[in-house]
């Protein structure tokens, strides 16, 4: 699966970046979200607008991503700056990402905003890709 640690550290080195990149976009979405504003990237909405039931959804998953950002950095920093590499952490925090990344393209997709702004959701579908690689690694690894 992986010739070596070099492929592990930078599929690590990945996701601490996509998930700090993560946070900084999710900051400011929730500073429009406080201003009044319409809900922004990362969560476009589709044709219409979002209906008023999925905004605190929307929201909730945001504050959980907010945690698992934490939890991804933990780990990451730990394994790149320590040399540690703690298998369980990665593990659950990889899981929330994964099953929190599924439910969000679920949820988008059947309402249509994918449609609406393919390029945005494209993007973040690919440039998450090398996560759910990441996770199958660490599980295959245990």
């Amino acid at each position: 699966m992986l010739g070596n640690n070099s492929h592990l550290r930078l599929l690590i080195t990945y996701y601490g970046l996509l998930q700090s990149a993560h946070g900084v976009v999710l900051l400011r979405a929730g500073l429009i979200l406080l201003r009044g504003g319409e809900m922004p990237f990362p969560a476009l909405p589709p044709v219409g607008g979002w209906s008023p039931q999925t905004l605190p959804f929307l929201i909730g998953m945001g504050v959980m991503d907010g945690v698992n950002i934490l939890l991804a950095l933990t780990f990451s920093t730990a394994y790149l700056w320590g040399g540690r590499l703690q298998e369980r952490l990665g593990i659950v925090t990889l899981t929330v990402a994964c099953a929190s990344a599924l439910s969000f393209a679920v949820a988008t997709g059947l309402t249509g905003a994918w449609l609406a702004h393919p390029l945005a959701y494209g993007l973040m579908g690919a440039l998450f890709v090398p996560v759910a690689w990441l996770f199958v690694v660490l599980l295959r690894r245990n």
